[in-house]
C-alpha cells in the first residue's frame, strides 16, 4: 500500500515514465501494485477462514493465480493500448482514457478481482466482527472500510463498460465519488488491520505500569532472574517476559527467606501478605511458597499485576503515612 501511494507522487511517476518508455507506464505499475494489495488482504482473510491448513495453501494458491491474472491481463492491455499524450495525474488520465479502447478493458480486468474479493471479505469480516475481542473490534472498523472499497471497484467497472459502449456518456463525476471512496475506504481498512495490535500494544502497556515498581524492586533485590526478551518479541510477550521475571524473584526470594510449604492462604488476602513480606522483610506465619504463585484459572501476567497494583497502594499509604508522623 506504501508503494502505491509513492507510485502516486509526480516524481515518482515521472521517473516510471522514464524507465518503462511509455507516457503513462505508471498507470501499468499501478494496476501491479493494486493486485499486490488485494493478494496481502486475501491471505489475512484466509487465516482467518479457512478450517485447516491444506485448505489455507490451496486458497492462498488461487488468490495467488487470480491476482497474478488479472494483473498481468490489465497490464497487457493497458501496454498495448494506443500510447496517449502524457498526463499529470491519473486522476486526469482517467478523466480522459478509461473509457477508449484497450485502456477500458485494462481498468475492468485490473478491478474485477478486487470487486469480488471484496464482496468475499466484507461478509468474512461481517461473520466475525465482535465487540468482545480487539480483533473482533478491528474488524468492525474493517469491514464498512472493505465494502466502500467494493462499491469504488463496482462503480470503476459499471461506468468505464457503460461509457466505453456508449451506453453513457464519459464524465468525470464518477471518479470524484471513487477518489472518495478510495481514501475513506483504505483508512478504514488500515485502521482495522492495525486495530488489534494497537489494542494489545496499549493493554500490554497497562499491564507493566501495573507492576513496574513491584518488578523495579524485586529485580533489584535479584538480579540474576534479569532476562532480555527475544529480539522482536511483541509488547504482550516482553511483559509475559517481566512477569516470569517477579514469580522467579518472589520463587528465590521464599527459599531464601524460608518461607514453609502448605496450603495456601485466601487468593483476597495473599496479595496484601506478600507485600508486607516484600516491603518489611517480616512473612506472616501462614504466607507459605504456595501462595505466592497464582491461584488457579489466573495467568501469570494478571497475578503479576494484582501483586503490582496491592504493592503500589501500600507503598502510598506507607508515604503517607510518614509525610503524617512528620
Amino acid at each position: 500500500m506504501a508503494a502505491h501511494m509513492t507510485v502516486n507522487l509526480p516524481l515518482f511517476e515521472s521517473l516510471l515514465r522514464g524507465a518503462l518508455g511509455h507516457s503513462n507506464g505508471a498507470g501499468a505499475v499501478k494496476m501491479v501494485l493494486f493486485s499486490g494489495i488485494c493478494f496481502g488482504a486475501a491471505i489475512l482473510v484466509t487465516d482467518l477462514m479457512a478450517p485447516s491448513d491444506r485448505r489455507r495453501a490451496q486458497l492462498i494458491r488461487l488468490h495467488a493465480l487470480l491476482s497474478m491474472v488479472t494483473a498481468g491481463g490489465s497490464v497487457a492491455f493497458f501496454l498495448t493500448a494506443p500510447e496517449v499524450p502524457e498526463q499529470r495525474d491519473g486522476y486526469t488520465f482517467d478523466d480522459l482514457y478509461a473509457h477508449t479502447p484497450g485502456y477500458a478493458e485494462a481498468g475492468i480486468t485490473a478491478m474485477l478481482y478486487p470487486f469480488l474479493l471484496c464482496i468475499v471479505v466484507t461478509i468474512v469480516t461481517a461473520g466475525h466482527a465482535d465487540t468482545r475481542t480487539a480483533t473482533g473490534r478491528g474488524l468492525m472498523v474493517l469491514c464498512p472500510g472493505v465494502f466502500m472499497l467494493t462499491i469504488y471497484a463496482g462503480m470503476r467497472i459499471t461506468y468505464v463498460l457503460a461509457a466505453s459502449t456508449g451506453a453513457i456518456d464519459p464524465t468525470p463525476r464518477v471518479f470524484d465519488i471513487t477518489q472518495v471512496l478510495a481514501l475513506v475506504g483504505v483508512l478504514m481498512v488500515t485502521i482495522g488491520v492495525l486495530w488489534p495490535s494497537m489494542a494489545l500494544w496499549t493493554a500490554a502497556r497497562r499491564a507493566l505500569r501495573d507492576f513496574f515498581e513491584f518488578h523495579e524492586v524485586l529485580t533489584t533485590r535479584w538480579p540474576g532472574v534479569v532476562r532480555p526478551s527475544w529480539k522482536g518479541s511483541s509488547a504482550t510477550d516482553r511483559v509475559a517476559d517481566r512477569a516470569t521475571e517477579v514469580m522467579d524473584a518472589l520463587s528465590i526470594a521464599a527459599q531464601a527467606a524460608g518461607l514453609p510449604h502448605g496450603a495456601p492462604i485466601p487468593e483476597d488476602e495473599a496479595p496484601v501478605a506478600i507485600v508486607e513480606w516484600i516491603l518489611t522483610g517480616f512473612a506472616r506465619e501462614e504466607l507459605a511458597q504456595e501462595a505466592l504463585g497464582a491461584p488457579e484459572g489466573v495467568s501469570d501476567v494478571e497475578w503479576v499485576r494484582t501483586l503490582g497494583v496491592a504493592f503500589n497502594t501500600a507503598r502510598q499509604e506507607k508515604l503517607v503515612a510518614a509525610d503524617g508522623d512528620d
